[in-house]
C-alpha cells in the first residue's frame, strides 16, 4: 500500500515518515506510522534476528480510510489510493493479495542482502552459513498475520465458499516460496467470508477515528470453528509445519485452541511438539478464572444497526510503584487482547515463547499526565463477542469444561520501561510459582522480546522504532532489579534474589536480559529450521 506519488512503493532507501499535519495526526495516534521500519534502518539497528509480518490489508482499513486521508498529498502520507480502490471495491481476493507481497519480497530479496544486509531464512533450502554465528547480517523468517490472507474469495463474497487449507499448501509445498515460521488465526476486525475464530477487540476510540469500521467491533467470536479447526490440522500436520500464534484471538477462542491442540496431539502426538506462541502482547496480571468469578469488571450490551454489541469495562489494577512523589502507580492494561496468567503457563508449559509488545497501550500506559492516579474502572470498554459474552462473562463463571546504566529519561520513559520490566518479572514471577523447573529450565527461556515494529503501533518511550533497540539492553540491565523490588502481583517470588535474599550477581542479570533480547529467539529459529525437532 505505500507507494511514492501514486506511482509504485515507497523506494526501499526511504524511512517512512509523515510530514506538515500529517505527523500532528500521527503523533495523536501514538506515532503509528512513523514507527514502521525500513530497511534502513534495520541495518543500522542491533538487530540480528526477527520475524516480519506478511498481511494483506482488511476490508475494514479500506472502508472509510478515503474521508480521513485523501485530504493529505502523496508527499505527506504516501499511499497508493489505487491499491486501496481495489480493497474497498472488493475486486480481489486477500489470498491474490498476499502472493503480490510475497513476490513484491522475492523480487528484492538480492538489494535487501547487497545494500541492507538482510536475509530470509528458509527451511526449504537451508543456508550453507552458520547463521546463528555471523554478525554481518539481520536473519528474517515470514509470518502471516490473520489466516484471512489464505481466503481464495472475492472480499466480503460470503456467498463463495474458501479453501484456507489448499492456499496455505500452494504456498508451503512450493520449494520456491517463501517458509511461514507462524500464522495469525485472526487480525484486527471481522472477515465474514472466512470465520476462523474470534477475535479480541485492539482499535481503541482514537484509531476509530482513522479507520472506522464497525467491522473492528467483534461480535461473532464462538471459539474456533470447524473451518478453524481443519486449517490448524492442516498446518500442524504439514512435513514443515507452521505454528499457531494465538496474538489478536479472543480469550475465550485461545483456551478453545488449547484444548483443541490437545485433542490433536492425543490423535496426532507429534503435533505436540510444536510451542505455542504469543508474538507481541501484554499481560492482564490476573487469572481469567479470578476476573470471571470475582467479577472484576462491569458488563453492558448496546445495539448497532441491528446487531448486539456487547462490552466489558475491566477494572484498573496497579502493579507497582516508581519512585516519582507524584504520578507514581503503575498499571496494566487489562483488556482481553493481553495473556491471562493461565495462558502464560500454557505457553510456558508446551515449550513456547511469549514475544512482550514494546507498544505502550498495550503495556498499559495511558495518554494522560497523571496516569499514576486511576478511577476504579479502566477508562476504554472493549467489546467482547456475542456468544462469548454470555458464556463467561455474562455469569461470570470460567468453564473449565470449554477451556482448557543509562542515559537521564523523562518521567514518562521511566513509566514505560518500567511497564516493561514489570511484565518480563510477572511471567518470570508466575513460572516459577505454578512450575516445577528441572535443570536449566526456568521460565526466563520463555519470553522474548516482541516489539511489533512493523504494526501500526505506539511505542513505549524513548524507543521509538527498531533504530533505538540497541539502548534496550543497558535499561533493562538498570531497571530490571529496581522493578523487581516494586512490582506488587506475586511480591512474594523475587526474582533478583537469592534464597538467602543476597542480591543475585551480576552474571545472572545479563544472562537473563540477554536469554530476553536475543538468545531465546535464535534458538527458536534454530528449532523452526530443525522442523520443531
Amino acid at each position: 500500500m505505500i507507494s511514492k506519488k501514486d506511482t509504485g512503493r515507497l523506494p526501499l532507501s526511504s524511512n517512512f515518515k509523515t510530514k506538515g499535519v500529517m505527523s500532528i495526526i500521527d503523533e495523536f495516534m501514538g506515532n503509528a506510522f512513523d514507527s514502521q521500519s525500513s530497511p534502513g534502518m534495520v541495518k543500522s539497528s542491533s538487530l540480528g534476528y526477527g520475524v516480519t509480518a506478511l498481511m494483506a490489508m482488511e476490508y475494514a482499513f479500506a472502508e472509510n480510510i478515503n474521508g480521513f486521508f485523501k485530504g493529505f498529498s502523496s508527499s505527506k502520507l504516501p499511499i497508493n489510493w489505487d491499491f486501496i480502490d481495489r480493497v474497498k471495491n472488493r475486486e480481489t481476493t486477500y489470498f491474490d493479495l498476499l502472493k503480490e507481497e510475497i513476490g513484491y519480497y522475492q523480487s528484492n530479496y538480492a538489494m535487501l542482502e547487497n545494500d541492507f544486509k538482510i536475509k530470509f531464512i528458509s527451511r526449504k533450502k537451508p543456508s550453507d552459513e552458520d547463521i546463528f554465528n555471523n554478525q554481518q547480517y539481520t536473519y528474517l523468517a515470514f509470518s502471516v498475520e490473520g489466516a484471512h490472507n489464505f481466503s481464495n474469495a472475492k472480499i466480503r463474497d460470503t456467498a463463495t465458499a474458501t479453501n484456507p487449507e489448499k492456499c496455505y499448501r500452494e504456498i508451503q509445498n512450493d520449494e520456491e516460496n517463501v517458509d511461514i515460521f507462524s500464522i495469525n488465526l485472526v487480525h484486527l476486525s471481522e472477515i465474514p467470508e472466512q470465520h476462523m475464530c474470534g477475535f479480541a477487540q485492539a482499535l481503541n476510540g482514537t484509531a476509530q477515528i482513522a479507520f472506522r469500521s464497525e467491522d473492528f467491533i467483534p461480535k461473532s467470536g464462538f471459539g474456533i470453528s470447524d473451518k478453524g479447526k481443519d486449517f490448524i490440522r492442516t498446518v500442524f500436520l504439514h512435513s514443515n509445519p507452521s505454528l499457531i500464534d494465538i496474538k489478536h484471538m479472543s480469550v475465550f477462542s485461545r483456551h478453545k485452541f488449547y484444548q483443541f491442540r490437545e485433542e490433536l496431539g492425543s490423535e496426532h502426538p507429534e503435533t505436540l511438539r510444536l510451542p505455542i506462541i504469543s508474538s507481541h502482547t501484554g499481560f492482564t496480571f490476573s487469572s481469567i478464572k479470578d476476573f470471571l468469578e470475582q467479577k472484576n469488571y462491569r458488563s453492558d450490551f448496546r445495539y448497532v444497526q441491528g446487531k448486539t454489541i456487547c462490552e466489558i469495562q475491566s477494572k484498573n489494577q496497579s502493579i507497582g510503584k516508581t519512585d516519582f512523589l507524584l504520578n507514581n502507580k503503575l498499571f496494566s492494561n487489562p483488556w482481553t487482547i493481553n495473556l491471562f496468567d493461565e495462558e502464560i503457563l500454557e505457553i510456558m508449559k508446551s515449550n513456547g515463547l511469549i514475544g512482550i509488545s514494546m507498544d505502550q497501550r498495550i503495556l498499559g500506559a495511558a495518554k494522560s499526565m497523571m496516569d499514576g492516579s486511576r478511577p476504579d474502572y479502566f477508562k476504554d470498554p472493549e467489546a467482547i463477542p456475542l456468544y462469548e459474552w454470555r458464556k463467561w462473562f455474562k455469569e461470570g463463571t470460567f468453564d473449565l469444561k470449554e477451556a482448557f546504566t543509562t542515559e537521564s529519561k523523562t518521567d514518562r520513559e521511566v513509566r514505560h520501561i518500567y511497564l516493561l520490566c514489570a511484565h518480563i518479572l510477572y511471567a518470570v514471577r508466575l513460572g516459577y510459582s505454578e512450575m516445577n523447573w528441572v535443570g536449566e529450565r526456568s521460565p526466563w527461556d520463555h519470553i522474548c522480546i516482541g516489539s511489533d515494529y512493523d504494526g501500526l503501533i505506539n511505542p513505549i518511550n524513548p524507543y521509538d522504532d527498531v533504530t533505538s533497540l540497541g539502548k534496550l539492553r543497558n535499561d533493562l540491565l538498570v531497571y530490571l532489579p529496581i522493578v523487581d523490588k516494586r512490582l506488587e502481583p506475586l511480591k512474594e517470588i523475587r526474582v533478583f534474589k537469592n534464597k538467602n535474599s543476597e542480591p543475585i550477581e551480576e552474571s545472572y542479570l545479563v544472562q537473563c536480559v540477554d536469554k530476553f533480547l536475543s538468545e531465546n529467539g535464535k534458538n527458536f529459529l534454530k528449532r523452526f529450521l530443525n522442523n520443531w525437532n
